[in-house]
């Protein structure tokens, strides 16, 4: 496919300026990337009617930064009169829609979307979820994830650091830093999602090693060219090749939980990866419905029980567990729980069973009927 933007649409479409997932203008660099990697299908056969709709959907991109999705939408429509089997035009379709407050009709382009790329490489399902018109599932779409952050890759960190001011890093660090020194023997780190490195800017100075595992092979390959990790693995944290080691001693999460709504897989899994006694740090965002929700920004929020269960069922006692500003969005700052806990063994979770049962244990003369 062989996309032809044209100069008064790509003038008036926005940079990416969050990595929420679903924002409008990453349809516009998501279309780049995959013209480039498939550009080799095109010296094969091409279809001028491709051609028509990557057209008419470039002006329709163009109708929605001027706020008219009336037009925009009908704009849409003649891209897939063009070509009715492109998937990303119907996808385009329901997001105008959607913003349009036209939910029914952003329900049906969906629905089509899907028909057309069940793999869902652009996120319909979890559209569809917000719109009520599919059940929650326990996570994000891996494909979905793995070609949105392929795409976001190059300006990830502009976008973090510089205009969302991103501090998940540095508050990890902050909540962990003095417990570094009772790790035993030197300290390996694992990072999950470890994205282009900055984890491990953070935390290089203060620890012996670090790994790296996340779903993005292009996020590997920029923290690649840093330097600063011993091994990096593209690969799911729920489902940890081998490739990776055991005995860390400290494993870090740093605004990746949030793309998961179960928690227990990725918590048994890096449990599985520590050594005894050893320190997991996270973040979260926090959320009123058990045991989670997904948000507007398409990440889930998890409910402060719902952790306190997965935690003790994987195998983790809280240390600590605070609250800290993790970045801005739209000028106003996202709260985070930034917590600390403790790989614990199998006599040690059993012990804090009994324990608790004790503490459960109703006095000798009440009688429950």
């Amino acid at each position: 496919m062989l996309c032809v933007l044209s100069a008064f649409a790509d003038d008036l479409l926005p940079s990416c300026q969050s990595p929420e997932i679903g924002r409008y203008s990453d349809i516009r660099l998501r279309r780049r990337v995959h013209c480039a990697a498939v550009f080799s299908d095109f010296k094969i056969e091409m279809s001028t009617d491709r051609l028509l709709a990557s057209r008419r959907l470039d002006v329709a991109l163009a109708l929605v930064t001027q706020g008219d999705y009336a037009a925009a939408a009908e704009v849409a429509q003649a891209a897939i009169a063009a070509d009715a089997r492109w998937d990303e035009a119907h996808f385009t379709l329901g997001d105008i829609y959607e913003r349009a407050g036209e939910a029914e009709n952003a329900i049906e382009a969906y629905r089509q979307y899907l028909i057309l790329d069940p793999i869902d490489r652009m996120g319909g399902e979890v559209r569809l979820t917000l719109l009520g018109a599919a059940a929650m599932r326990d996570r994000l779409p891996p494909d979905y994830v793995r070609a949105l952050f392929d795409d976001y890759a190059p300006r990830f960190e502009i976008s973090l650091r510089d205009r969302l001011s991103y501090r998940g890093p540095e508050l990890l660090f902050e909540a962990v830093r003095e417990q570094l020194d009772a790790i035993a023997g030197p300290i390996e780190v694992l990072d999950l999602g470890c994205g282009t490195g900055l984890v491990a800017e953070v935390f290089g100075g203060a620890v012996d090693m670090i790994d790296g595992i996340d779903l993005s092979p292009r996020m590997i390959n920029r923290a690649q060219a840093k330097g600063l990790y011993r091994t990096l693995i593209a690969g799911d944290i729920t489902a940890m090749p081998d490739a990776l080691g055991t005995g860390y001693g400290l494993v870090v999460a740093a605004d990746v939980l949030n793309y998961l709504g179960d928690l227990a897989p990725a918590l048994r899994a890096a449990h599985a990866r520590m050594k005894p006694g050893g320190l997991m740090v996270f973040s979260l965002e926090h959320g009123d419905v058990f045991p989670y929700d997904l948000g507007p920004g398409q990440r889930f929020r998890h409910h402060e029980r719902a952790m306190d269960e997965w935690l003790r069922e994987c195998g983790f006692a809280v240390l600590s567990d605070t609250y800290g500003t993790l970045r801005q969005e739209k000028g106003n700052p996202v709260e985070g729980r930034i917590m600390v806990v403790r790989a614990i063994d199998g006599l040690d979770l059993l012990a804090g069973d009994v324990a608790q049962l004790r503490e459960q244990d109703l006095p000798v003369a009440q009688t429950i009927h």
